[in-house]
């Protein structure tokens, strides 16, 4: 009877090898799955943090005096304003990764056309050569793989 009991109660290699090989199916890619999703968040906060600033910079030009935003690109400085912030477009670090700002200033021309005259029904057409201007806002960072945001906002002179 002790001899049936031991043959019961004793597991043997296959068994051990076979529940091994099913954990480990089971294991891996939840392991992996974990590591991707903790990167994953990871990534998503630096997004977040960098819309930020980049919504930040935005507001600060669109305080700016319409004359003050220099058209063309500007990169890596400080753009002052009269009685306003100055806008910092000089690179920030931000979890790890140095982030570049850089901004792009557009001049847009507007027309306007309204009736001269009611009798006449005449159109009279004018155009503002510097009535508008597009302004983008970039950020960009990463070593390994480049990554970038930009925001765009239109600001008037009327």
């Amino acid at each position: 009877m002790l001899r049936i009991w031991q043959k019961r109660a004793a597991i043997s290699l296959v068994e051990v090898m076979f529940a091994m090989a099913i954990l480990s199916t089971l294991a891996l890619p939840m392991g992996m799955f974990l590591v991707e999703q903790t990167r994953g968040s990871s990534q998503l906060g630096d997004y977040y943090q960098i819309l930020n600033l980049l919504e930040e910079k935005l507001e600060t030009v669109l305080d700016m005096r319409f004359h003050d935003i220099p058209p063309g690109e500007t990169r890596d400085l400080l753009v002052e304003s009269e009685g306003e912030r100055a806008l910092d477009l000089r690179p920030a670090e931000v979890a790890r990764n140095l982030v570049s700002f850089r901004m792009r200033v557009e001049l847009l021309p507007v027309s306007f056309s309204a009736l001269k005259d009611a009798a006449s029904s005449e159109l009279q057409s004018v155009v503002a050569e510097d009535g508008m201007k597009r302004i983008e806002i970039i950020a960009e960072w990463g070593e390994k793989g480049r990554h970038n945001l930009n925001l765009v906002a239109y600001r008037s002179n009327l």
